[in-house]
C-alpha cells in the first residue's frame, strides 16, 4: 500500500507534468501566431535593410584610374587596372555614383570594391556570354553597387562566365548589400570549393538559372538576409555532385525572403551535409518551397544532417504539370538520413503539404511541432522513410 507522502509527491509530479504541457502549447501557440502575424506583413517590393561597407578614405577611386560614368564608353580596363593596384597596395576600390560599362569578366582578387549603395553605383555588363563579376583570392570584399546585365541570353550551357558573381576558389569573402538584376545564368555562384564566405542583404533577381547556388565542395559559407525573386530556377539552392572531389556542406541559410514566381524549388539542398535552413519566407515558387534530394537524374550525392527551423512556406509547387506539394523529400538514388523539421508554419499549398517519396534509400526525417493549414492535395504523403512525427498541427 502506497504511502500519503508517496501520493502526494506523485501528484506534485503529475501537475508539474501538466504544467510544463501547458507552458509547451503557449509557446508553440505564441510562435505560430507571431509568424501568421508577419505573413499580413510580407513585403512586396524589395528592401534592402543591410547597409553597404563604408569606403575607407585612402580607397582608389575608379574614375582615378579613367573610368567615366553615364556614357557609351567601356570603362572594364580601368576599373581592372584599379583592382590591380589596389591589390598591390593593399586598398580598396570605390565605385563613386554612376553608370560604367563593362564589356567583359572583372576579376577581384582579395580586394574590397565597394559603393556607396547599389541605386548610386552601377555596373553594366555589354557581353551577355561573357558578364561576370569574379571572385578569387583571400578576403575580396563586394559591396554597395548594383550588377546588371543590359541584355540577356538563353541559359543553354550554364556557363559560369554568363552569371552575375562568381566565386572561384575564394577564402573569407564577402557579397553584401549588391542589387543583382538579370544574368543568362545564376546570380551569385559559389563554387571551386570556396570557403568561409557571407552572402549578407543582396538583392537577387531576374536570372536565368539559381538565384544563389553554392557548390563544388564549398564549406563555411553563410547566406542570410537576401530578397531572391523571379529567378529562372531555384532560389537557394546547396549542390554536390558524383564528380566533385568534396561534398558541399556546412552551409547557413537564414533570414532570406525568397520566390515570388520563380521558375523551380525555393531553397534546395541536393546532395549535402550538415545544412541549416532557418527563418526563411518561401512563397510562390513552380515547384517545392523546400527541397531535400539526391538525385539520380543529376548525379548527385548523399545528403545528411539537415536542419529545416521556424520557416513560412507559403503557395509553392503551383506548376501544374508538376506534382510538388509545398515540402518534398526526395531520393531518387543513394542515401539520404537525418533531416529535420522543426517550427514551420506549411501553408496555402497546390498540391499537397509534405511530401517524402522515391526509389533511393531514406532514413530519419522528423517532423517536430510544425502547423499545415489551407492545403489543397493531401496534408502528407509519405511513401519512403523511417518518418518521426510529434507535436504538429494539421498531420
Amino acid at each position: 500500500m502506497r504511502s500519503k507522502s508517496n501520493k502526494k509527491l506523485w501528484w506534485i509530479v503529475f501537475a508539474l507534468v501538466l504544467v510544463v504541457v501547458a507552458a509547451l502549447a503557449l509557446w508553440r501557440s505564441d510562435m505560430f501566431t507571431k509568424k501568421e502575424a508577419a505573413i499580413e506583413e510580407e513585403p512586396v517590393e524589395v528592401k534592402q535593410t543591410v547597409p553597404p561597407i563604408k569606403v575607407p578614405e585612402d580607397a582608389l577611386s575608379i574614375v582615378d584610374e579613367g573610368a567615366t560614368p553615364n556614357d557609351e564608353s567601356d570603362d572594364l580596363a580601368a576599373i581592372q587596372s584599379t583592382l590591380d593596384r589596389a591589390a598591390e597596395e593593399s586598398k580598396a576600390v570605390y565605385i563613386p555614383p554612376g553608370n560604367y560599362r563593362l564589356s567583359g569578366i572583372l576579376t577581384v582578387n582579395g580586394v574590397q570594391l565597394l559603393g556607396d549603395g547599389a541605386d548610386e553605383a552601377i555596373l553594366t555588363s555589354t557581353n551577355p556570354e561573357n558578364g561576370s563579376i569574379d571572385v578569387e583570392g583571400d578576403g575580396a570584399v563586394l559591396s554597395g553597387f548594383a550588377h546588371v546585365y543590359e541584355k540577356t541570353v538563353e541559359r543553354g550551357n550554364g556557363a559560369n562566365d554568363k552569371n552575375s558573381i562568381t566565386v572561384r576558389s575564394a577564402t573569407n569573402f564577402t557579397i553584401q548589400s549588391l542589387r543583382i538584376e538579370k544574368a543568362s545564368t545564376a546570380g551569385i555562384f559559389i563554387g571551386y570549393e570556396s570557403s568561409e564566405g557571407k552572402v549578407i542583404g543582396n538583392s537577387v533577381q531576374d536570372t536565368g538559372a539559381d538565384g544563389i547556388h553554392i557548390t563544388n565542395g564549398s564549406t563555411n559559407i553563410i547566406i542570410e538576409d537576401n530578397d531572391v525573386r523571379a529567378v529562372g530556377d531555384d532560389t537557394i539552392a546547396v549542390v554536390s555532385y558524383e564528380e566533385n572531389s568534396q561534398v558541399t556542406r556546412d552551409i547557413m541559410i537564414r533570414n532570406n525572403d525568397v520566390g515570388y514566381n520563380s521558375k523551380a524549388r525555393g531553397i534546395s539542398v541536393v546532395g549535402g551535409e550538415d545544412v541549416t535552413i532557418e527563418n526563411n519566407r518561401i512563397r510562390d515558387t513552380e515547384m517545392a518551397g523546400i527541397y531535400i534530394s539526391v538525385e539520380k537524374e543529376w548525379g548527385t550525392r548523399n545528403v545528411k544532417n539537415i536542419i529545416v527551423n521556424e520557416n513560412i512556406i507559403r503557395h509553392t509547387g503551383t506548376r501544374l504539370t508538376s506534382d510538388h506539394p509545398n515540402i518534398l523529400v526526395y531520393a531518387s538514388q543513394g542515401n539520404l538520413d537525418e533531416v529535420e523539421f522543426n517550427g514551420n508554419m506549411i501553408m496555402d499549398s497546390v498540391h499537397g503539404g509534405i511530401g517524402v517519396w522515391g526509389n533511393g534509400e531514406i532514413g530519419n526525417v522528423y517532423f517536430n511541432g510544425n502547423k499545415l493549414e489551407n492545403n489543397k492535395g493531401p496534408s502528407t504523403n509519405f511513401k519512403n522513410g523511417n518518418i518521426h512525427s510529434e507535436g504538429n498541427i494539421g498531420f
